[in-house]
């Protein structure tokens, strides 16, 4: 198959507010055991390992979008999505029944790093070209598999470090993490030790799991904080990994704790906080990995399938940052927005191909 590489000017980028979505909507279907495809142009099935937060059912809305707009052009007849619920065999489940459907490609977001290495082997045999998006890379060595990831040590290290500077190097931290065995806390995890490696001087007074959600993130600080003040006196500073940083803000709130310097998740309850409510010149920084990779993976599917252009196997997605200069812009959105540098498919050639 010949491949040939397409430059492309790289557009302004913009800066999109998505709210919480509904799963499913024209464009594409959504369900546990994917019905047979059918139609012209390619049939791309997507398996989500979750989609119980709003950045994931973000990425479905912004695939979506992307699917729509190259049904219009008659590149895809159809988008389906499987939803996991974080059963790694659930996906491997319905990614052997996109397989056995003969989809032309496969987007998956793997709740597992290893788990679906076999399963990828199978619809790399098969013949069908597999994207991994957002969290990842999986460990697989198969032919015709594209990983787009962000670089979540990266991201986790750079609020680490914002944060661990900002409390003066010193003092005690909590660490609110992701999902237990998904890959991306995994990685995540990585860049806050890294990061702690030059701070001997703090802390870390607890690992909390959230699931990157705001109810749970609020009731496991209370049930803990209340103990970890007692036992330290106070909390410093508090790193999370998206979902759960307003509910931290809640969480102290509650406890009638002195606020710490709480890294934010570019999520709108949050950035909404911060410009509207906080103390006066509270300073943090906010980071999210950018749920319009959902789009992207939809892009590069179709870039894979069409045989044209030189797509390496390996590309790292951009991540979302707002700072104190900028949080004023975010006073007004919706609770359950994200703010995520939105972009176009020519960005995507321009860019990650390169």
């Amino acid at each position: 198959m010949s491949r040939r590489t397409r430059k492309a000017v790289l557009p302004m980028v913009a800066i999109a507010l998505v709210g919480t979505l509904a799963a499913c909507s024209d464009g594409g279907t959504t369900t546990d055991d994917p019905t047979a495809p059918g139609g012209d142009g390619y049939v791309i099935g997507f398996s989500n390992s979750f989609n119980g937060n709003t950045f994931r059912q973000s990425m479905e809305a912004y695939a979506k979008e992307a699917a729509e707009e190259l049904m219009a052009t008659g590149e895809v007849s159809e988008l389906i999505f499987a939803e996991a619920n974080q059963d790694n065999n659930k996906q491997i489940q319905q990614i052997q029944s996109f397989i056995l459907q003969g989809v032309d490609a496969i987007i998956i977001d793997p709740g597992s790093a290893t788990a679906l290495t076999g399963v990828v082997q199978e619809a790399s045999d098969a013949g069908i070209p597999v994207i991994t998006v957002n969290d990842g890379p999986i460990e697989t060595d198969a032919d015709g598999v594209y990983q787009i990831y962000f670089d979540a040590a990266d991201q986790m290290n750079q609020l680490t470090t914002y944060i661990a500077e900002g409390i003066g190097g010193e003092g005690t931290i909590i660490e609110l993490r992701g999902m237990e065995g998904d890959a991306f806390d995994a990685k995540a995890h990585e860049g806050v030790l890294d990061a702690l490696e030059n701070y001997p001087g703090i802390t870390v007074a607890a690992e909390i799991y959230t699931d990157w959600t705001g109810s749970k993130a609020q009731s496991e600080l209370a049930g803990v904080l209340p103990s970890l003040l007692q036992q330290y006196g106070s909390i410093d500073g508090v790193v999370t990994q998206g979902g759960d940083s307003y509910a931290a803000v809640q969480a102290f709130q509650q406890a009638g704790a002195d606020l710490p310097m709480i890294g934010g998740d570019n999520r709108g309850f949050f950035l909404k906080w911060w410009a509207n409510e906080a103390p006066e010149g509270y300073d943090t920084i906010s980071v999210s990995a950018n749920p319009w990779d959902g789009a992207t993976a939809v892009y590069v599917a179709v870039d894979v399938l069409s045989g044209e252009y030189d797509i390496p196997s390996d590309m790292i997605h951009p991540i979302g940052i707002v700072t104190a200069d900028e949080v004023d812009q975010y006073a007004d959105v919706d609770d359950e927005a994200i703010a995520a540098p939105t972009y176009d498919r020519e960005w995507v050639r321009s860019t990650l191909y390169n």
